[in-house]
């Protein structure tokens, strides 16, 4: 199946599993997606769920609802509301049956992670900033000069509770087909898109061609300006993925162990696995 290019939606693409694609697409934010774009999302590709990786506070404030808003609910969920769903091994009203066409937020990264670099800083350098001066300030001044890969290897060390609900959700077959997006569709989206197609059997070099696939849009560099990222965190080279693989490999075995770790076991990701897999009929039918 050929995907149909969207007006305003960047690096808006499928996963694939060594067999072929899955019941998966990962992009860049697709809050400004036009009436037709949606329209694709929603009845053509079948899209029921929206995973958004993004801070409130990066997607904006909309003074009026734009297509996406009028097709997907929103659903903003805390950390508190994640770590206790977990708690009872369940994700809450996002899976209730009575709620379709849902645009999840759930804050990635994790509060754990900008406690980590604030604790290098004094707290008076921060006060009085709104949350998203805070970001920025937090990330120019400690997050950026740790590097990429360091940033890469410090989410998915302090933000597990965000890709264990994430992984979590995907289990369920009423929120598949699902749609992955971050800010640009790149970092935080790449972590999630490589961690889900390591699992499905993807070889690790398409995994890491895949993680390349990326271009800028006129929105992010904005966002990038805001936040006076440095060239490394303008790209998407292997290398950056790799190293990450490769530390998850040292660590915990494997990406799937890292799975296993954080709470998503063999279980767990063989119900995804079966859930986003789209057999020889369905590929045929599309």
């Amino acid at each position: 199946m050929s995907l149909h290019q969207l007006k305003k939606v960047a690096n808006f693409r499928q996963l694939h599993s060594n067999e072929g694609p899955v019941k998966i697409y990962r992009s860049a934010f697709p809050g400004d997606a036009t009436e037709e774009d949606v329209q694709y999302l929603r009845d053509v590709l079948g899209i029921q769920m929206i995973i958004s990786l993004c801070f409130p506070a990066e997607e904006g404030s909309p003074t009026e609802k734009k297509p996406l808003d009028v097709a997907y609910k929103r659903v903003l969920v805390t950390e508190e509301e994640i770590e206790d769903m977990k708690s009872k091994g369940t994700t809450g009203e996002m899976l209730s049956k009575d709620m379709p066409y849902v645009h999840c937020n759930m804050r990635l990264p994790s509060t754990k992670y900008f406690a980590q670099l604030q604790g290098t800083l004094k707290k008076a350098q921060i006060d009085g900033l709104s949350q998203f001066e805070q970001l920025a300030y937090l990330m120019e001044n400690v997050g950026y000069p740790r590097g990429m890969v360091q940033m890469y290897i410090d989410l998915c060390e302090t933000s597990q509770i965000q890709f264990f609900t994430a992984s979590k959700l995907l289990s369920e077959p009423k929120n598949v087909p699902a749609l992955i997006h971050c800010v640009g569709g790149k970092d935080r989206t790449g972590i999630i898109s490589a961690f889900i197609q390591t699992c499905v059997g993807l070889p690790r070099e398409k995994v890491l061609i895949d993680y390349e696939t990326f271009k800028p849009s006129m929105g992010m560099s904005q966002i990038y300006q805001n936040y006076v990222m440095p060239e490394e965190f303008l790209s998407s080279s292997k290398e950056t993925m790799e190293t990450l693989l490769e530390y998850m490999d040292k660590k915990y075995g494997s990406v799937q162990e890292y799975l296993t770790y954080i709470g998503f076991g063999p279980e767990d990701q063989e119900k995804m696995k079966k859930n986003i897999l789209i057999n020889t009929t369905q590929q045929e039918s599309i």
